[in-house]
């Protein structure tokens, strides 16, 4: 199996005192304090970075008001920039978002915010293909919204808020991409400094000090899988993310399998009694 065999493996992400909601021109964002604490190593515990960035994903792809206003609106795939196209979902219905937006808002005071520079694209999951193959967009050659969509990124580079849509998304795309596969194990790297030293061994060491906060998640990603042969899996039993040594592994403990197999048990023999008294 592939190695990246990493000697010094660090990242330097902004992460501030705080974080709040505030809504400027219809679209609401994740704003950061003015004083930045310090800058914060995602890499310090790996496996609780992708654990906490596919629960957050997690949340969105499970939050059906959210995902039924993109499919109403055609939206496909997924991207940000519809949310300045239509009207952003995160403003128009407070109560519904109020899940995703809490989520967002714990991810960012533990992790910080990625950087926004770019239209995010993600796709639905698995359980609204159906929904989304049959969805026929309409043709718009009106983009005037592109340029309020640049304005509103250019306005946010000093600062380093980000919209609310745009972190859902990115995290929805995570989610997928760790758990359902998508993209076939894609992984973009920006935003980071390389060196190779080979020092007295035949093998070389790689160093990185990386910048960019996505770029952390997939390169912390890229070493489970690769380095380590492991997966970031979801409990068939309970539902319950989990760091598992195999990627085939479909249970979190030898207990919820256990439980897992008793159930179905128990449902065969229902249905067998079933189909024999009719």
């Amino acid at each position: 199996m592939p190695t990246l065999n990493f000697t010094h493996f660090s990242g330097a992400v902004p992460r501030y005192r705080d974080y709040s909601l505030e809504q400027t021109d219809g679209i609401l964002y994740l704003v950061p304090g003015s004083m930045a604490v310090r800058r914060h190593d995602p890499f310090e515990d790996i496996d609780s970075l992708l654990l906490d960035v596919v629960k957050a994903g997690a949340v969105a792809a499970t939050c059906e008001p959210f995902l039924g206003y993109c499919l109403s609106h055609k939206m496909l795939p997924l991207r940000d920039v519809e949310f300045w196209q239509q009207r952003d979902f995160f403003t128009s219905h407070r109560e519904e978002s109020r899940p995703i937006l809490d989520t967002l808002l714990d991810f960012a005071r533990r992790y910080g915010l990625p950087a926004w520079d770019g239209i995010v694209t993600t796709t639905y999951p698995a359980w609204y293909a159906q929904q989304a193959m049959a969805i026929r967009q309409d043709e718009n050659d009106d983009m005037a919204y592109m340029i309020h969509y640049e304005a509103a990124k250019r306005a946010c580079v000093s600062t380093g808020a980000v919209p609310a849509c745009t972190l859902a998304l990115t995290l929805l795309d995570f989610y997928l991409r760790f758990i359902e596969s998508i993209d076939d194990g894609q992984f973009p790297i920006r935003n980071a400094q390389w060196m190779i030293g080979y020092g007295q061994e035949k093998t070389p060491k790689l160093y990185a000090q990386v910048y960019d906060f996505a770029t952390c998640i997939n390169l912390a990603y890229a070493m489970l899988t690769t380095g380590q042969g492991k997966a970031v899996r979801q409990c068939k039993n309970c539902g319950k993310f989990f760091i598992a040594d195999d990627w085939r592994a479909e249970y979190c403990s030898p207990k919820c399998r256990g439980a897992y197999n008793s159930k179905m048990t128990r449902k065969r023999v229902k249905e067998r009694k079933q189909r024999e008294s009719q």
